[in-house]
C-alpha cells in the first residue's frame, strides 16, 4: 500500500502523513467534519477531534495517560481560535506553560476568521506555530501543515515568552533593541544538561526535527508539496458538502433571527443574546468563501463588527441593524448566490450600506427622518 500524501511514484515522492496524528479543535460541529475529512483526503493518518479547548486538554491529559511514557498524544494541533469557554488563546497557554502539558514544543497551528491584529498578536505572543485564515482551501491547509513539519523554528525562552522564534529570517541590525549579548544567551540541545537556566534572559532550543524525520523529511530537503491531484481531491471533498452547508447555515440563521427579535422584548437577556449573535456571525464570516459563498463572509463580518463589545441594553435601531443583515444572509441562501452575485450581490450590499447609515442615526432623527 503506497504511503499517503503521495508515495505513489516510489520512495522520496512525498512525507509520510499517513504516519502523522493531528488533533483538531473547533466549536462548529460542521466545520469540525470539514476539516477532519479534508485533513484525512491529503493522507493523515490519524484525526481527532473535539469541540473546545476544555475538551482538548482533557484529550490530550487522558491520552498521554494510556500511552507510553515520552509518547506525543498527538503530532500537531489545529485550533479554533473563538470557542466558548475555553479558547484557542487558552488552551494555547496551556500547552506552553502548563506543567500538565504533554509536549511544551507541540507545533500548534491556530484556525480563525478572526484574522483582527489582537487575535494574531494575543496568539503569538503565546506561541502559535501559524496560522490558518478562514476562509480555507485544501491547499492552504496543506502548506501551513508541511512547512510547520519542514521548517520548524527554534524555541525561545525569554520574559514573559516561550514559543517559535518569531523572527523568520536573521537581518543584521544596527543596534539590538533587546540589548542581548551572546554571553547571555544559553543554546539547549536534545543532549545538553538543561541547568542553570534561570539565570540566562534568553534560551535556545535547538532541537532535531523529530517530527520531519518521522514524516520521511530530511533537514536540507526542500518544503514537499502535495500532488495537484490530491488536493484537487481534497477541495472536492470541502464542496461535496455545500449542500450541507446551505442547510446547516440556514438552520444558524434562523436561529440567529430569533435571537434578534427578543432583543427588545428580553431586556435581561441582552447580554447573553448579543453574545450568541456574535459569536454566530464570527462563524459564518469564516465560513462563506469556503462554500462559495463569500457575500456570506462579508455580510457576517459586518455584523459581527457591529455586535462586539458590551451590551447591557439595545435601541430600536440596533435592532434594525441587526435584523438588516440577518435578512441579507438569509437573500444570498434563499437565492442561492455564489460568488460575488453579480449586479444582484451589488444591490444587496448596497442595500445593507443604507440600512446601516439609517440605523447609525440617533433614536429622534430615525424616527423624523
Amino acid at each position: 500500500m503506497s504511503d499517503a500524501g503521495g508515495n505513489r511514484n516510489g520512495a522520496k515522492s512525498g512525507p509520510k502523513l499517513d504516519l502523522l496524528s493531528v488533533l483538531v479543535v473547533e466549536d462548529s460541529a460542521f466545520i469540525r467534519t470539514v476539516l477532519t475529512a479534508t485533513l484525512r483526503t491529503i493522507g493523515v493518518g490519524t484525526v481527532h477531534g473535539v469541540s473546545n479547548g476544555g475538551d482538548a486538554i482533557r484529550f490530550l491529559e487522558e491520552r498521554r495517560a494510556s500511552l507510553p511514557p515520552g509518547t506525543a498524544p498527538v503530532d500537531l494541533i489545529i485550533s479554533d481560535l473563538v470557542m466558548p469557554e475555553v479558547d484557542g488563546l487558552m488552551l494555547l497557554r496551556w500547552v506552553r506553560y502548563s506543567p500538565k502539558s504533554p509536549d511544551r514544543f507541540l507545533p500548534v497551528l491556530m484556525l480563525s476568521g478572526a484574522a483582527d491584529r489582537q487575535y494574531v498578536e494575543q496568539a503569538r505572543d503565546l506561541g502559535a506555530t501559524d496560522f490558518i485564515a478562514k476562509p480555507f482551501s485544501a491547499g492552504t491547509i496543506a502548506a501551513r501543515l508541511l512547512f510547520a513539519i519542514a521548517r520548524p523554528r527554534r524555541f525561545v525562552l525569554a520574559k514573559g515568552y516561550f514559543g517559535p522564534d518569531r523572527r523568520r529570517t536573521e537581518r543584521p541590525v544596527a543596534m539590538d533593541c533587546r540589548m542581548t549579548a551572546p554571553s547571555e544567551i544559553l543554546v539547549v540541545h536534545s543532549k545538553s544538561k538543561a541547568t542553570g537556566i534561570d539565570r540566562f534572559p534568553v534560551v535556545y532550543f535547538e532541537l532535531p526535527n523529530r517530527l520531519g524525520a518521522k514524516m520521511g523529511i530530511a533537514p536540507k530537503d526542500p518544503v514537499p508539496n502535495l500532488p495537484p491531484e490530491l488536493l484537487a481531491a481534497a477541495d472536492e471533498e470541502i464542496q461535496s458538502r455545500a449542500g450541507d452547508y446551505a442547510t446547516w447555515i440556514a438552520a444558524e440563521v434562523e436561529e440567529m433571527a430569533r435571537r434578534v427579535d427578543r432583543l427588545r422584548s428580553e431586556p435581561s437577556a441582552v447580554p447573553a443574546l448579543i453574545a450568541q449573535v456574535s459569536r454566530a456571525a464570527h462563524e459564518m464570516r469564516g465560513q462563506g468563501g469556503i462554500f462559495g459563498y463569500p457575500l456570506i463572509t462579508h455580510i457576517a463580518k459586518s455584523l459581527y463588527e457591529a455586535t462586539r463589545g458590551s451590551f447591557t441594553t439595545v435601541t430600536a435601531n440596533e435592532q434594525l441593524l441587526f435584523k438588516a443583515h440577518v435578512d441579507a444572509i438569509k437573500a444570498v441562501m434563499n437565492a442561492r448566490i455564489s460568488g460575488d452575485g453579480g449586479v444582484t450581490g451589488k444591490q444587496l450590499l448596497a442595500s445593507l450600506e443604507l440600512a446601516k447609515k439609517k440605523y447609525a442615526k440617533s433614536e429622534s432623527e430615525a424616527e423624523t427622518a
